[in-house]
């Protein structure tokens, strides 16, 4: 954690001291800091994507909850990481289109859940 947080501030203090100069590298500073975390976050997911799968054996038959639940997470974390790099870039317009396609993109991921609640519903009402 700590190592992931003065990361960020080497690079956040070497993007303000060139964006005077070199604005272009001080972009370029920042997308790499930013992917350098998002590995170092992905190593972390790893360990927890294990531990939902360990949950597997007590779930049963519901296991895809899971599966889907990890979709969801994954889709959000990626969408909301490139908007934000395409915002930092200054390109909010690009920013917002994928923000768009993320809410679409977990919209659909979770029909399979909306079918299951209508066919609980029609199945209590019977």
């Amino acid at each position: 954690m700590l190592e992931i947080c003065v990361l960020a501030l080497a690079g956040l203090f070497a993007s303000i001291i060139l964006k005077k100069d070199k604005p272009e590298y001080s972009t370029l500073i920042i997308i790499l800091v930013s992917f350098f975390i998002a590995i170092r976050v992905l190593g972390v997911l790893g360990k927890a994507v294990e531990e939902l799968k360990n949950w597997e054996t007590i779930l049963g038959g519901n296991a895809a909850y899971i599966s889907l639940l990890l979709k969801l997470i994954g889709i959000t974390y990626i969408c909301d990481f490139a908007a934000n790099l395409c915002k930092d870039s200054g390109y909010a317009a690009l920013s917002s289109h994928i923000e768009l396609f993320g809410k679409i993109a977990i919209m659909v991921a979770g029909f399979p859940v909306i079918r299951i609640m209508i066919d609980m519903l029609e199945g209590i009402m019977r």
